[in-house]
């Protein structure tokens, strides 16, 4: 897909979105056991949605040796833990810091694939982080929607049938206006394709909730997004989406 994100005239509803509930890796680096914990305080406050956390593990990889922050893995994690926070304020409805942690996000996940990270990963989650600030009005669509697309290319590339790829473009057709070749019900096919090959995944749930929604489907948006918000309750996105469905 091509298509140039822009900010949606409903709402944006982020990527990924992606709980990334397992380890990242990076290709030219060795494992060390501070990363290897990293990681892992990583994947349970990301799935918890804790800020404080995702904010503390922030600090324990800058305060690293330079040599240990540049690492592949440390630039990649450091660059996935700053999304994150975009993320939650993106569910705060803060615009500040939306834009303020997918910049420096966008930053380390640059030089995490110079470092030679895995591009698939560092461009979906560049994907990911541009997306959510071209939904900040019109001037941040226009420059940040083509960025998005850009680095979706690239996962595509990278890995053409990868999840990260898959989920960046369903979400792509789910909010792009329909001149830039946007289409609910495009973006509720692919992600019927995805809950197929990836049952268990909450963020497809997620965002193919969303996608029902504004392609007028409410019942059946309430009744996928209903069990995810009482079997993850910590889930910031599942309540933010769900509360959206509720409205009029």
């Amino acid at each position: 897909s091509n298509i140039v994100l822009l900010p949606n005239v409903v709402f944006i509803i982020l990527l990924l979105i992606i709980v990334t509930a397992g380890p990242l890796h990076a290709s030219a680096d060795t494992s060390s056991s501070w990363i290897d914990s990293a990681e892992s305080r990583y994947s349970a406050a990301a799935t918890q949605y804790d800020m404080e956390a995702l904010r503390n593990l922030a600090d324990v990889i800058t305060l690293k040796p330079v040599d240990e922050q540049k690492k592949p893995r440390a630039l990649l994690l450091h660059g996935c833990v700053l999304w994150r926070l975009q993320l939650i304020a993106f569910c705060k409805n803060s615009e500040k810091d939306i834009l303020r942690y997918g910049k420096v996000s966008v930053k380390k996940l640059k030089e995490a694939e110079t470092a030679g990270a895995d591009m698939y990963l560092t461009a979906s989650y560049k994907a990911f982080a541009y997306q959510l600030m071209a939904g900040q009005g019109i001037n941040n669509g226009a420059i940040n929607g083509p960025l998005a697309a850009k680095e979706l290319k690239k996962a595509q590339k990278a890995n053409p049938k990868g999840y990260y790829t898959l989920l960046v473009e369903a979400i792509n057709a789910n909010q792009a206006p329909s001149f830039a070749g946007g289409s609910p019900q495009k973006a509720i096919v692919l992600f019927e394709k995805m809950i197929s090959a990836f049952p268990d995944s909450v963020d497809v749930k997620i965002h193919l909730a969303e996608a029902y929604g504004k392609a007028g489907r409410k019942e059946d948006a309430r009744q996928l997004i209903a069990p995810v918000v009482k079997e993850y309750p910590s889930n910031l996105l599942a309540w933010t989406i769900a509360d959206r469905l509720a409205a009029p």
